[in-house]
């Protein structure tokens, strides 16, 4: 009898974002999230033809890449002067900037393996806020700007 597959816990996905330059990264982990997923959506066209016999055909032109974050925005230091998650800081400031501008650069990697992807993303910050007896929410959601590249991250 074959091994049965194991399941992979979702929750071992980290999400970082560089708060320095591209050719000297430093990559700042955005801590309190509940819930992070990456989707990879294809675009495709139909080129179908006389010589397919009869079957359609479907060619992938293009990719694009979405990050979903969200979870309580946090802080660490006492009450009376808090230090905002520096992750989630950044990703605020870059989130109200258009253009160029709101462009950063991602590393998203499961901490067991270490394996991942990093690529540039617009960072689209959502806002604050919430309901009078809840925690506030933190929700920042990427648009991919070109390519994923796999990485390993040991950290």
């Amino acid at each position: 009898m074959a091994d049965p597959i194991k399941k992979k816990l979702s929750r071992l996905w980290r999400l970082q974002v560089n708060t320095a330059t591209e050719e000297s990264p430093t990559w700042t982990m955005v801590k309190g999230l509940s819930s992070l997923g990456l989707s990879i959506d294809a675009t495709e066209v139909d080129v179908t033809d006389t010589d397919s016999d009869g079957w359609e055909d479907s060619l992938t032109t293009m990719r694009k890449a979405a990050i979903a974050a969200s979870g309580w925005d946090g802080y660490t230091g006492p009450d009376n002067a808090p230090v905002d998650d520096p992750g989630q800081a950044f990703l605020k400031a870059k989130g109200l900037l258009t253009g160029g501008e709101a462009y950063v650069l991602v590393r998203l990697y499961r901490t067991d393996t270490g394996a991942g992807y990093t690529g540039r993303y617009t960072a689209n910050y959502t806002g604050a806020g919430g309901d009078v007896k809840a925690a506030e929410p933190f929700v920042c959601n990427f648009t991919g700007a070109g390519p994923l590249t796999p990485v390993i991250v040991e950290d």
